[in-house]
């Protein structure tokens, strides 16, 4: 690909993946509430200024601490190096806020953030509330389009021929001939040593292939020593902050001269010190701008305290005078600090010619040194190239690629990494491998080594055989004197959660076995810090959490490309897919699998089902590979072993990640509740006058056609059966499996009946004329279908939905009821329980009421008596509001409507408590609880009886408000004295600002 067809093309790439970028913050931030957004730990709300101070060099510091009552700020994803927007607390998305900075510290009861010099930060009041919110940061789209526009013009200076090479447009030179070289680390094996040699005598590029515990970054260390005593300048970067603080801290340790390019927010804390800032702090250069400093701590302080408008924007033209001087003499400084330096190390963004770099010349540097090139996108390797004429790029491009958002840019070929577009034109010419590696034991090595390393890889002989065993206090057991194991959950129904597309995937199932098997390597002596747990999906890893953080803080959890370049002696990995249909996802991605199977040292472990990921040949070698070296068990043994349980094992709360906002309006996930008993439930033998439970539905027409059969075949049983009376089918049913029971009892002439309400309604079918006592309604084959069919459609298929309440089929509107008034007189039907006749759009109240007669004449009056004796001692009834209307119309003539208004009446007349005969027509109150009247006497609650329902009323409003207030329990709606005092003082101050700036009347000439 020539130079200009390749920046065309990721400029139109990148504008792309920015897109991708600011649709999905777009749609998070504009969809959902500040408090959804708190919650997924994007956004903080009701923050106070707890202080402000100049700090990090020059910037202004303001720590924040959350409002209220609360001690801590709740959970969030904000962590130092962070660009955070300042709003008010109550400001909407899009509302202009009082600008942005960088994360430099976040702690459980504050967090800080350093502002630059441009935020005008003067007018923020500590009593205010205030939102923090976390941005998308465009900084780095935009120097990677300057990058690739610099490239685009052609102005390379001396790297004009090491850009001809990297496009092919020019032969690669031959090598040095270097001299002997004297390593500084005399531990180096014999592929590292190689590594080192190629790369200080490739005139252009060299490229260090390093597998994962090879020992990449201790090689990319010896090449840049050797470098600097060759005299070289080098450039040292890598895309991630933690890769090039790795590097700092190792040169530190040479005593070599370094400078950590950076906001000094994003540098772990103990390399602080090498940061550009910091060494300034410190310099003889910056000692003649203390006193700039102190005076511009003393301004930056007097502005706060003054009121006077005039004097404060005099201030402020002092601030930003000193800040003037001071740059100007802090950047002549930084030109010194970093001329003396032999490594100048960034980040690849942070190369970019606009930054602290430009204070040095184009031709200032003799080699770029890249490590783990093969996690940066290529237009971010341009920022540094640009800057000398060789290169060494280290990496391993069969690891995990950079983070692609859209999905058409990544295909385009913006995933495509440097690294293996250089492999694929040159190949070996310009890379050595290194083979030997010092992490893992060798049966867990030996599998990537096989499938993408060219079997090349060798353990060292430090490894090759070690085991959990080996660590002193681990006590020697099976799981501690294997390598390998592999629990294969297929044939088991572990299924994976079925949730939308836009959820990531989880297994319950493989959550409780993963916990197990850690709680058994930590009882076994291991310690939590030595654990690692790792799962492909985010909702996995939430699950996981759940079991094991609050008894096991310290074992890591995280997803692979959370712990890429991390190792642990024990590490347990769920492959999470399993069902009927074999998908697998971004599973198939054999980086991914590359990256998790290789973090572990001593102890590998792997919980799937193997029916699943055996549709995939990559994922099927891997479970072959372990199945032929290590220990397999089945998942059946946990099961049986009471570890995985056949009911849901999640917490209640965790339910939110299964029903978030879906791009598909009305669509809702499966329950997972119900899922699982689907899967682990099995069919009891049948037995007279019982059901067994039925599984879930599911709307195909194979399992309704095998339904049908399974009812038909119930109920001709129970129609052979002479001594059954009733068949009570169970409440487990859906709503569409009793619509087929309604349907088949109606063409068997059954009567078939819906007993119970919500979750505890279930059908009872019965012969004609059998009877039966039930305080219940016979269903209309019609009517139930109807029902049915459409709670049916409310689902669609998916869920247990409860038909509508037993109160809504008291009354049922059949059609046939609205026929013509002399076509009713003339259809009548015979009762089957009192042999009247009565009309047939009213035979089913009929036989209600029939149904209710006589379950009041068999009833025995003794036990009547005794059981209501015994609840009204028991339970105290709340008063009835309409009891004393009931007593006074019981002795009205009914047929006398004034009497009857008159009685109504009188009942307001007078106090309604016991033997209170006080007139309340001028002065009473009603109680809200029982809605009776009563005298001032008599009003309170607690007084005439309602003194439950004024506590349980107060109990729910301290829930609701947080607050228990005095009197009523109402809230006093009144403004408070302090803050209306405060926002007077605001607007006077408006109004004196605004009195000050008006502008005279011009008089006419």
């Amino acid at each position: 690909m020539s130079l200009e067809k390749f920046v065309n093309q990721h400029i139109q790439l990148l504008d792309k993946e920015r897109e991708a970028e600011i649709e999905e913050t777009r749609h998070v931030n504009e969809t959902l509430p500040p408090k959804e957004l708190q919650r997924r730990g994007v956004c903080l709300l009701k923050l106070h200024i707890r202080s402000r101070r100049t700090g990090f060099y020059g910037r202004t510091v303001v720590t924040f601490e959350p409002g209220g009552a609360l001690q801590e700020l709740p959970a969030h994803n904000i962590t130092p190096g962070d660009i955070v927007s300042l709003t008010a607390s109550s400001a909407h998305q899009g509302d202009e806020g009082f600008g942005s900075g960088i994360v430099t510290h976040a702690g459980k009861s504050a967090i800080s953030v350093a502002f630059d010099d441009k935020e005008d930060l003067y007018d923020l009041q500590e009593e205010d509330l205030y939102k923090l919110t976390k941005l998308a940061n465009d900084v780095t789209y935009k120097r990677l389009k300057n990058a690739l526009n610099n490239l685009k013009k052609g102005d390379f200076g001396g790297s004009s021929r090491l850009v001809d090479v990297l496009f092919g447009e020019t032969d690669l030179s031959s090598p040095y001939n270097l001299k002997d070289i004297h390593l500084v680390n005399s531990g180096l094996d014999e592929s590292q040593e190689d590594a080192v040699r190629f790369a200080l005598a490739q005139p252009e590029v060299a490229i260090v292939h390093g597998p994962p515990g090879t020992g990449k970054t201790t090689t990319v260390i010896e090449i840049i020593i050797q470098a600097i005593k060759q005299g070289n300048k080098i450039l040292a970067c890598a895309p991630s902050n933690i890769a090039v603080d790795n590097l700092v801290e190792r040169l530190a340790q040479h005593k070599q001269k370094v400078v950590r390019l950076g906001h000094p927010a994003r540098v772990l804390p103990h390399i602080q010190k090498y940061s550009l800032d910091a060494i300034l702090s410190s310099s003889e250069e910056t000692r003649l701008v203390e006193d700039v400093r102190k005076d511009l701590d003393k301004n930056l302080s007097a502005i706060r305290k003054t009121r006077d408008h005039g004097e404060k924007q005099k201030i402020r033209e002092d601030v930003k005078y000193l800040r003037k001087e001071l740059r100007q003499r802090e950047e002549a400084a930084s030109k010194e600090v970093l001329k003396r330096a032999d490594v100048v190390l960034a980040t690849l963004s942070s190369a970019d010619p606009r930054g602290p770099i430009r204070y040095l010349d184009n031709e200032h540097f003799d080699l770029v040194v890249i490590d783990e090139c093969s996690q940066a996108v290529e237009a971010a390797c341009w920022i540094p190239l640009l800057r000398a004429p060789r290169c060494v790029l280290a990496g391993d491009h069969l690891q995990l690629p950079p983070t692609i958002l859209s999905k058409e840019a990544a295909s385009a070929g913006l995933e495509t990494t440097l690294m293996e577009r250089l492999l694929d034109l040159y190949g070996g010419k310009v890379m050595r491998m290194l083979t030997t590696q010092y992490r893992m034991h060798q049966l867990i090595m030996q599998w990537s080594s096989d499938q993408l390393y060219e079997g090349k890889l060798t353990a060292n002989s430090s490894v090759a055989t070690h085991l959990l065993r080996d660590i002193e206090k681990v006590e020697e057991t099976e799981e501690t004197s294997e390598p390998l194991l592999l629990i294969d959950t297929a044939g088991c129904q572990l299924y994976e959660l079925d949730v939308p597309e836009e959820i990531s995937k989880g297994n319950e199932g493989e959550a409780d076995i993963v916990s197990s098997h850690v709680e058994k390597l930590i009882k076994l002596g291991l310690n939590q810090e030595e654990i690692a747990v790792i799962a492909p999906y985010n909702l996995q890893v939430e699950l996981l959490r759940l079991r094991l953080s609050n008894d096991y803080p310290k074992v890591e959890i995280k997803s692979v490309d959370g712990f890429q370049g991390r190792e642990k002696e024990a590490v347990i990995i769920s492959l999470v897919r399993s069902n009927k249909k074999g998908e697998v996802g971004f599973l198939a991605e054999k980086r991914r699998i590359n990256v998790a199977i290789t973090r572990a040292r001593r102890h590998l472990a792997v919980v799937c089902d193997s029916e699943t990921v055996g549709h995939d040949a990559f994922l099927k070698s891997l479970v072959d590979y372990m199945s032929a070296n290590g220990v397999v068990k089945t998942a059946q043994e946990f099961v049986e072993a009471g570890i995985v349980y056949n009911k849901v094992t999640r917490p209640d709360h965790l339910n939110d990640l299964l029903t978030l906002p879906s791009n598909n309006k009305g669509a809702k996930p499966k329950s997972a509740k119900n899922q699982r008993k689907s899967q682990n439930k099995q069919k009891p033998a049948k037995t007279e006058g019982q059901i067994p439970e039925a599984e879930k539905y599911q709307k195909t027409e194979e399992e309704t056609n095998e339904r049908i059969q399974e009812f038909q075949g119930y109920l001709d049983t129970f129609v052979q059966e002479p001594s059954s009376g009733e068949l009570e089918f169970p409440s487990s049913l859906n709503s569409h499996d009793r619509m087929l029971v309604h349907e088949l009892s109606e063409k068997m002439g059954l009567i078939h009946i819906s007993k119970g309400a919500g979750k505890e309604r279930h059908i009872v079918v019965s012969k004609p004329g059998g009877g039966g006592g039930h305080d219940v309604v016979k269903c209309s084959s019609k009517q139930h279908l109807e029902k049915e069919k459409i709670s049916e459609e409310k689902v669609a298929g998916a869920q247990n939905v409860e038909l509508p309440s037993q109160a809504e089929e008291e009354f049922p509107e059949d059609k046939e009821s609205q026929a013509a008034p002399n076509q009713k007189e003339l259809d009548k039907i015979v009762c089957r329980l009192c042999s009247k006749s009565v009309i047939k759009a009213n035979i089913q109240l009929h036989e209600t009421h029939c149904l209710r007669m006589q379950r009041q004449k068999s009833a025995p009056k003794s036990a009547d008596s005794s059981s209501k004796k015994h609840k009204d001692q028991s339970t105290p009834r709340a008063p009835n509001a309409h009891a004393d209307v009931v007593a006074k119309l019981e002795k009205v003539d009914g047929d006398d409507l004034d009497s009857m208004i008159a009685a109504v009446q009188s009942v307001d007349r007078e106090c309604s408590f016991k033997k209170c005969k006080t007139s309340t027509r001028t002065l009473g109150h009603n109680c809200e609880f029982c809605r009776r009247r009563f005298c001032l006497n008599h009003h309170i609650p607690e007084v005439h009886g309602c003194g439950d329902a004024a506590k349980a009323h107060a109990r729910a409003t301290i829930i609701r408000e947080g607050v228990l207030y005095r009197g009523s329990g109402v809230p006093d709606k009144r403004p408070d004295p302090t803050r209306k005092a405060q926002l007077q003082k605001k607007l006077d101050k408006k109004l004196t600002d605004m009195a000050t700036k008006r502008q005279g009347k011009k008089q006419k000439k």
